[in-house]
């Protein structure tokens, strides 16, 4: 009896010790979302042209930035276990005089808004759907 007693505390020390590992990497992966600013590499698998000028910032609930063509503007909603939704709000567009950096920016808003998980990996940021990566950002 003293036994299973030890193990199952054992077990139950194990458990909440992972948990708070587990939340330590999640608060520092979102102070490192909030403190750096992203620029887009990649959207759904296809490598971002080097002319394409876009940089973006987070805040607790809100991503703002450029696409290399219009100004966004997005509230979020972080959920538990890295989930997030993107609520774009509705951009004012001007006529993109780079078609490229346009149909860029078209794929960009297209992937945000199926994206429903984030994680950070070293200076890189992805945005995905399940275990599919849909954007990648890299840190400024």
């Amino acid at each position: 009896m003293k036994r299973l007693l030890f193990l199952a505390t054992v077990l139950i020390a194990a458990f909440f010790l992972n948990s708070c590992n587990h939340q330590r990497r999640l608060t520092s992966q979102t102070e490192a979302l909030f403190r750096n600013k992203w620029e887009l590499t990649e959207v759904e698998g296809q490598q971002v042209a080097n002319s394409i000028r876009s940089s973006f910032e987070f805040t607790p609930g809100k991503l703002s930035g450029s696409t290399g063509c219009n100004q966004l503007s997005a509230r979020f909603i972080a959920g538990k276990h890295q989930a997030v939704t993107f609520i774009p709000e509705d951009p004012v567009k001007v006529e993109c005089k780079n078609e490229n950096a346009a149909a860029w920016e078209t794929r960009f808003l297209e992937a945000l808004s199926k994206s429903t998980k984030w994680d950070i990996d070293g200076s890189e940021l992805w945005l995905g759907n399940g275990n599919v990566t849909l954007i990648k950002l890299r840190r400024l």
